[in-house]
């Protein structure tokens, strides 16, 4: 189910759709949601996907969010990295170990990956505790 919300920053999409959500200065990033799973209980759903956008200048990147079920994808507010417009992330998965704790591995990009950026991580979001992996 795709559906445009009245909030231009934010848009709920369905796994492998693309949708397009409000950015600034008017421009319309790109979300292409990746992956999307339910908790165990169903009450929230964590997404793995990629955004584009940003006009000109120009931005692409791969991350992920942790939402109540129902609520509207932000990629603006994802789990990974300091500068969430930066293009940091690739491989991104999400798997739930149980209602509280979620695992989302991932791969840095560039040679070397960005310490900071590569180490910025939100710890816990809506109850739940985010373990990550990250891949070689």
């Amino acid at each position: 189910m795709i559906r445009r919300l009245l909030n231009p920053w934010t848009a709920v999409a369905s796994v492998g759709l693309a949708v397009s959500v409000g950015c600034f200065a008017g421009e319309e990033p790109t979300v292409e949601v990746l992956q999307q799973v339910a908790s165990p209980d169903g009450t929230k759903v964590a997404t793995s996907f990629y955004c584009e956008g940003g006009g000109a200048a120009g931005y692409t990147f791969h991350n992920v969010t942790l939402n109540p079920a129902g609520e509207p994808l932000d990629p603006f507010d994802g789990l990974l990295g300091k500068n969430k417009t930066w293009s940091s992330f690739q491989g991104i998965q999400v798997s739930w170990l149980d209602d509280q704790n979620l695992e989302v591995s991932f791969a840095g990009v560039g040679a070397p990956p960005d310490p900071v950026q590569m180490s910025t991580r939100v710890m816990t979001r809506h109850g739940v505790d985010v373990h990550y992996v990250i891949l070689n």
